[in-house]
């Protein structure tokens, strides 16, 4: 066996050791939610695909549907669209962790302040929620006011998919960085 070939199996099973916790298309039926598309994810290998072609589309759009405020339907979401644009399943899957409920205020308040602000300067007026100004008396609170608050989703929407699509350009062109960082360093390593 060459150096070469060392040196690719044991990145090989560096990579694996990593991948163990995620779903693969062998194991794919122990998960809870993931157990229900199993026959369908089993079907599609390009689910499972590592190549740039599936990773590219899984970190835009994964990373896009990360930031808007649909966080108990994400999960179901990211799967119907990486069955249609054949994007891979584990990574986009993992990029929904983002929004997590330590991070989900945090997110959701810039996803509403950026849609407020691109809102204002496009001229569209629209009246910021009641509960949301720092007048509001919290006395006079109640529970059916919570309801008040999904005229929140319009700029979260909004600010969330500025976010996400930033992001996701972001990361995509990360990716692509590394990339071919990686491969310049390989191949100056197979000149010597």
């Amino acid at each position: 066996m060459s150096a070469d070939d060392k040196k690719r199996f044991k990145r090989i099973r560096r990579l694996k050791k990593i991948m163990r916790p995620l779903p693969r298309r062998s194991n794919v039926h122990r998960y809870p939610i993931l157990k229900w598309f199993s026959k369908t994810a089993y079907k599609r290998s390009y689910l499972w695909s590592f190549r740039s072609r599936e990773i590219i589309p899984a970190l835009f759009i994964g990373m896009w549907i990360a930031m808007l405020p649909i966080v108990s339907i994400q999960m179901l979401v990211v799967f119907v669209i990486a069955l249609f644009i054949r994007a891979n399943l584990p990574v986009i899957v993992a990029l929904q962790w983002i929004s997590n409920p330590f991070t989900m205020g945090p997110i959701y308040f810039a996803d509403y302040k950026i849609g407020m602000e691109i809102f204002r300067l496009v001229g569209i007026p629209y009246e910021k929620n009641k509960l949301l100004k720092p007048d509001y008396d919290w006395g006079s609170f109640r529970y059916s006011d919570l309801f008040a608050l999904l005229d929140t989703f319009p700029p979260m929407m909004l600010g969330g998919s500025v976010i996400g699509i930033f992001l996701g350009v972001l990361s995509v062109f990360l990716y692509k960085i590394s990339c071919n960082l990686y491969k310049t360093q390989n191949d100056d390593q197979n000149l010597y």
